[in-house]
């Protein structure tokens, strides 16, 4: 008996070092379909979507984790690992991880609870009350295109996406089907918003809310205090492209049925995304619409999202093929990572280069993101996960710039008639595309809104409206500060204070929270109860930049972070990793508005397409800038 007794320690000693010393497989994190389902299991599907699809149903997949704390073998990959796995030896930053705080979380019972009530104990106003009252619909513009609102979502779906939980038999629905409120709240993870009696824009009391997912130990017990967890790599890394888990890259590529070059990405017909198994959309009927494929389940959203998802498949495609002229020899999966390793060189150069500056001005040198010149020197101790603060509230004020319609060209569309509606990019791919970088005949010219407490209608009344009788759309500015309540974020005050700033000291101080300030008093009882998010949005910009001094504070905080917390980043010190001198400067050349001119028919671009075309940022061929592109013999 005592024989045995060892040998079951022994072999209970093997499996646990196995699974705490083993380097990371690229099979470490995976999702399984739930043939069992278990009392309560989670997707990545989106109740939002659900609904705008008029049902409450789906596919469930539960999360199956292998529990590596480290990685032992870093610096031997010479690619990144689609998950982002052993780019940090402490896997900081790799898909499945937890999402890290700047503050604690202010949970109303301090561990799990969303956060309830204010500085008095009192509830907070229901989050549609402070939408109603403090987000209205009016606008300003500035020189800025579309693009600038696009490519934050583009980038943000490379940096994060937090799952909601679902039940055994799919989407969690808290309200009644007529959109009554319920008597009483029978399910954990229920966070329905509460409708205002005196708000007409809605003919429900309840407005769907489904709590994020809780990250659990390798137990399954629940982490105290409740924590979120990222499901997509931490780095900008073209994950929205590729996936952040082997099995999506593998479907990407067509490794099952090897019907493509494996260097290549799926495409349909004349390189449009290929067709998703999973019906995630809305498509019209009778006709061939189909929901899109891509390395993020979000591609559908709206149809500036799916042209980006197209550009860069297009973009990758392009490159691998002259890889694969240039590389004769070389092994089809050489090809298809070295030009991954170009197009997630894209994204970075892009984001720091061209679109930070727009957004952060002068901040984006000052706090040395830019990277035109010299080289990054990776710090290992600088943690590059995406914060709470900056997916939950700061990196959503873009939603703030979403305009009331797109440009098709010759017409105008209504938001409300293409989310989660893949048509239009299907159908008119280069006519989006012209109306996001401002290629267009005046009359349909858009400039990007300006970033402040202003929200357009189809994203606070007709948000993912159903074509249900019984309901209308959603709030989106509701969902984001009911999100920051759910993650247990501390009010705005609370940041202002990290960052350093001076407090605010009533609700007169004009100085900090702009001209609208005494509006807050209508609605939140204390300057310490004001949501992250509002808060944000009612701070006046600052010099050059458009966004005010706190916001600047996290993001400059965050793509710090994602930048020198990289030990990939495209212009590392370590050339065994990243690319030589002259392929550095190379890549320096490009521009998103050269990638758009080599895989779209538009004849004309300006050099800098996040600003619409002006005397001072003239229309460019794009015959011309073709043959600018990257010499990619450098890379052989």
């Amino acid at each position: 008996m005592a024989v045995l007794l060892q040998l079951t320690c022994v072999f209970l000693t093997i499996t646990i070092l196995q699974n705490i010393i083993q380097p990371n497989s690229v099979e470490s994190l995976i999702i399984a379909p739930v043939v069992q389902p278990p009392p309560e299991f989670y997707t990545l599907a989106s109740t939002h979507a659900a609904m705008s699809a008029g049902r409450f149903q789906g596919q469930g997949y539960r999360f199956v984790r292998r529990w590596y704390r480290w990685c032992w073998n870093a610096t031997s990959q010479k690619y990144r690992s689609i998950d982002g796995t052993c780019n940090n030896v402490r896997n900081l930053g790799a898909a499945f991880t937890a999402v890290p705080r700047l503050l604690p979380p202010e949970y109303a019972d301090g561990v799990d609870a969303p956060r309830q009530f204010g500085k008095d104990g009192l509830p907070l106003p229901s989050a549609r009350n402070v939408s109603l009252h403090l987000h209205p619909c009016e606008a300003e513009y500035t020189c800025n295109s579309l693009m600038v609102m696009q490519w934050g979502q583009w980038v943000i779906h490379d940096l994060s996406a937090i799952p909601i939980s679902t039940g055994p038999n799919g989407a969690i629905q808290c309200c009644g089907d007529k959109g009554e409120a319920p008597p009483f709240i029978n399910q954990r993870n229920c966070f329905p918003i509460e409708i205002p009696t005196d708000d007409y824009d809605f003919n429900f009391r309840c407005m769907e809310f489904v709590r994020s997912m809780a990250l659990t130990n390798e137990f399954g017990i629940t982490e105290k205090p409740r924590t979120q967890i990222n499901i997509v790599t931490s780095f900008i890394d073209a994950s929205q492209i590729y996936g952040s888990l082997p099995t999506q890259e593998r479907n990407l590529r067509d490794l099952v049925n090897n019907t493509n070059p494996l260097c290549i990405l799926k495409t349909f017909g004349h390189s449009a995304l290929p067709q998703s198994p999973v019906q995630n959309c809305v498509l019209r009927p009778n006709t061939s619409d189909y929901c899109q494929l891509a390395g993020d389940i979000r591609v559908n959203e709206q149809p500036g999202l799916g042209v980006m998802h197209t550009l860069f498949v297009r973009e990758h495609n392009r490159i691998a093929q002259e890889f694969s002229r240039l590389l004769s020899n070389a092994s089809e999966e050489r090809i298809f990572q070295l030009t991954r390793k170009v197009v997630a060189a894209y994204q970075q150069i892009i984001n720091y280069n061209e679109y930070l500056p727009e957004v952060l001005g002068r901040d984006a040198y000052v706090k040395k993101l830019v990277s035109k010149r010299g080289r990054t020197a990776y710090n290992p101790d600088v943690d590059p996960s995406i914060l709470n603060e900056f997916s939950t509230a700061a990196f959503r004020f873009g939603h703030s710039t979403i305009p009331e319609a797109l440009s098709f060209f010759d017409r105008m569309t209504k938001l409300r008639y293409l989310l989660h509606r893949p048509t239009e990019c299907l159908e008119h791919y280069d006519q989006v595309l012209a109306g996001l970088i401002g290629v267009v005949d005046k009359p349909y010219r858009q400039a990007l809104k300006k970033v402040d407490r202003n929200f357009v209608h189809e994203v606070s009344k007709f948000l993912f409206e159903a074509k249900n009788p019984n309901r209308t759309g959603l709030d989106l500015i509701s969902l984001n500060i009911q999100r920051g309540r759910d993650h247990g974020l501390a009010p705005y005050v609370k940041y202002r204070a990290y960052c350093g700033l001076s407090p605010v000291k009533d609700f007169n101080d004009t100085h900090v929270l702009g001209p609208h300030v005494r509006d807050l008093q209508k609605v939140y009882r204390s300057i310490d109860d004001i949501d992250l998010f509002t808060g944000l949005l009612y701070e006046p910009s600052v010099g050059h930049s458009a966004i005010g001094p706190t916001l600047k504070c996290l993001l400059g905080i965050q793509f710090y972070r994602t930048k020198y917390g990289d030990r990939f980043f495209f212009d590392t010190e370590d050339e065994s990793i990243g690319f030589n001198d002259e392929q550095l400067d190379a890549l320096r050349n490009t521009s998103l508005a050269k990638i758009i001119c080599h895989n779209s028919a538009l004849k004309e671009v300006p050099l800098n397409v996040f600003r619409l075309p002006s005397t001072n940022n003239p229309l460019y061929s794009c015959e011309q800038l073709r043959t600018e592109s990257l010499d990619l013999t450098l890379f052989v």
